[in-house]
């Protein structure tokens, strides 16, 4: 037992020893530096108009829906929204006070907003029809609503 103990300190003092680093100076006259990047010429440089229509183009049509609650009125703001079959839109959702679902099942359409809280998604119609809109917590208070891809 006493000779693994041996063995074991040894070789772990080598390698402490092996691994330890040792000060060493070095002389930076020599060193080569790269040039610098040329200057973007302007055909290289997007205007903020150009890069604004690439974002926008990306996220497509925005749509602003507003899930009110107040006075015990539950309600999309507007609540019946008419896309063509290949539209991209990007929701905006806001949810004035209260926790509210954007759900349309059949488009696998499931998102939440907690009260204050206002989120952005992007959805492209591709299947025509009309489609139930609702709040899961509060669809028997009448918070509904009717998207229809034509």
């Amino acid at each position: 037992m006493k000779a693994k103990l041996i063995i074991f300190t040894l070789i772990f003092s080598v390698l402490f020893i092996a691994c330890s680093s040792s000060e060493s100076t070095t002389d930076t006259s020599d060193e080569i530096t790269s040039p610098p990047a040329p200057p973007k010429v302007a055909e290289d440089l997007k205007t903020e108009k150009e890069l604004s229509a690439t974002a926008s183009a990306e996220k497509g049509k925005l749509v602003e829906v507003k899930m009110l609650d107040g006075t015990d009125n539950y309600v999309y703001e507007p609540a019946n929204l008419t896309f063509a079959v290949g539209e991209k839109i990007t929701f905006k959702i806001t949810s004035e006070s209260e926790f509210h679902t954007f759900t349309i099942d059949e488009l696998d359409i499931y998102e939440t907003a907690d009260g204050g809280e206002s989120f952005e998604f992007t959805v492209t119609f591709e299947t025509p029809g009309t489609y139930k809109l609702y709040c899961v917590p509060h669809e028997t208070l009448g918070m509904i609503g009717e998207v229809t891809v034509q």
